[in-house]
């Protein structure tokens, strides 16, 4: 008799944490399902963020030759975009490019944003006069 009572007690005890382990599972299953939700959603914001930062970051750099406070004659500029944003040919719209005087490699930046690694080692490699003129003939 006492170990059918201690076989039943078992029985009781194995499904009850059944139960209650399935209930866990259920409860963490439905936390992990809100923190996803959270997140995705701060995901979802900070991408559209950085996409609207990008896309008035790319605005700006066509507008700035345009600015009074830009120290070169819009028509100088060419806009490459990737990995540096303007090439000026100082002078050449004056004189059919008889004033032509230097060429500048320019990154408009803005905010707080920094140079990448690669416009990094284009600086360096200009600052260093790492920089050659080629002729390729068809």
């Amino acid at each position: 008799m006492f170990l059918e009572f201690i076989i039943i007690l078992l029985f009781v005890a194995i499904v009850y944490l059944l139960f209650k382990n399935r209930e866990w599972k259920i409860k963490f299953e439905q936390r992990i399902k809100e923190w996803k939700e959270i997140e995705e959603e701060k995901i979802r914001e900070d991408a559209i963020i950085r996409s609207a930062r990008a896309l008035s970051g790319k605005t700006l750099e066509k507008l700035v030759p345009f600015l009074k406070a830009f120290p070169y004659d819009p028509h100088d500029i060419r806009w490459l975009g990737d990995p540096i944003d303007l090439v000026i040919f100082d002078g050449y719209s004056s004189a059919q490019g008889k004033g032509l005087n230097q060429i500048v490699f320019c990154e408009v930046k803005s905010g707080n944003s920094r140079l990448t690694a690669i416009q990094n080692r284009i600086k360096e490699l200009v600052e260093r006069k790492k920089v050659k003129w080629e002729e390729f003939r068809v």
